[in-house]
């Protein structure tokens, strides 16, 4: 998803020629501008999932906030190719290196959502899962295996968003093996075609994309194609370089488009409706939003697209264990403000351990393992 959830690393494309490799990786460590307009997508889109997360624990309405997960794999494709295409087609970067930097950059945040997932399971009445449940719950969160489902759960009921960093690292890690082959521009076509008529069926057979990718051992295997088609869109908007064609683009459409496409007024059918949202206006939005120019500094996007992550790792433990102090109060407490707190409390966890945990054991493992 996250990349959805990594840096948007180099703004200007590389390319491999006559300087060789060392030239590749100077030209790369030059000016690195980030994509501002990404950045602030990406932490509205990790919001939307939290607020809808937030409507099904607490009970209020919210449509179409899990195509938020969707926008995620398409950017994090986008992200990728751009940071890493290159390099890794060089051999400037092998590719056990750069299964190793995502390790870096996801497991951390991992780590600490499961902890929360498993402290919030222990201690809210409305989990009522046994010890050993949870404990095989979090070995299987810890390792990205989908345990729930044996379970009778949902595949990471112990913090459900995990579902997610499965399917990122899956597709990280094909990603990663195929990145150095090259491909004809028709056979990329054509596999992306065989995934959208496959996600179209897909989304025909369970009426919604919603529940795909944990809701059952079905729902499971059809997550490969959720994923497979936004990353590889995503991919593929980068390397036909897509954004550069269309030109300058003020921000404002792609922050609205975003916002129409998660929190869409209007019922419809939601088969039709993922499915066109997910196979063009994504993909269109991810598009746009990198053709957005850098012209002045906005703070206040960056800091929307660093807390992103940590926000979506721990939302759902922190909404349950809010849950559960709803229930301790017995309605004592409007619930609008419990609501509300809740998720202020939310964003301040991913605060504080974004800026004491996640930065700084990631700068510490790529020293380690020198990354940088």
């Amino acid at each position: 998803m996250a990349d959805e959830l990594t840096a948007s690393a180099f703004r200007r494309e590389v390319h491999p020629g006559s300087g060789g490799a060392s030239h590749l990786a100077s030209q790369a460590d030059q000016v690195k501008n980030h994509f501002i307009c990404l950045d602030e997508l990406r932490g509205l889109a990790a919001l939307s999932v939290a607020l809808l997360h937030a409507s099904q624990i607490f009970g209020f309405g919210l449509s179409y906030a899990y195509l938020g997960v969707d926008f995620f794999f398409c950017l994090s494709g986008f992200v990728i190719a751009n940071g890493y295409d290159q390099k890794l087609k060089s051999g400037v970067l092998r590719s056990t290196t750069f299964l190793l930097k995502r390790v870096v950059r996801l497991y951390p945040m991992i780590a600490a959502g499961v902890a929360l997932g498993v402290l919030a399971s222990l201690f809210a009445s409305t989990a009522s899962l046994s010890f050993a449940d949870v404990s095989i719950l979090a070995v299987g969160a810890i390792l990205l295996l989908p345990l729930g489902l044996l379970l009778g759960q949902e595949a990471f009921a112990i913090n459900n968003p995990l579902w997610s960093l499965c399917f990122e690292m899956a597709a990280s890690v094909t990603y990663g093996s195929v990145a150095r082959r090259r491909f004809h521009l028709w056979h990329e076509i054509a596999v992306l075609v065989l995934l959208a008529a496959a996600l179209f069926q897909i989304v025909a057979i369970e009426g919604t994309i919603g529940p795909v990718g944990f809701g059952s051992w079905r729902a499971c295997f059809e997550g490969f194609v959720r994923v497979g088609f936004s990353f590889l869109a995503g991919v593929l908007i980068f390397r036909w370089q897509i954004h550069r064609r269309v030109g300058a683009v003020p921000p404002q459409i792609p922050l609205f488009v975003l916002i129409g496409v998660l929190f869409f007024p209007v019922t419809v059918p939601r088969e039709i409706y993922d499915f066109i949202c997910i196979a063009i206006v994504i993909p269109i939005v991810v598009a746009l939003a990198a053709a957005v120019p850098l012209s002045e500094e906005r703070p206040f996007a960056g800091y929307l697209g660093k807390l992103s992550y940590p926000l979506y790792m721990v939302h759902q433990p922190v909404f349950q264990l809010g849950a559960q102090f709803e229930h301790f109060t017995d309605g004592f407490i409007q619930r609008l403000i419990t609501v509300s707190f809740t998720v202020l409390a939310a964003v301040g966890v991913a605060h504080v351990l974004y800026i004491c945990f996640d930065a700084p054991i990631r700068a510490y493992l790529c020293r380690k393992f020198s990354l940088n």
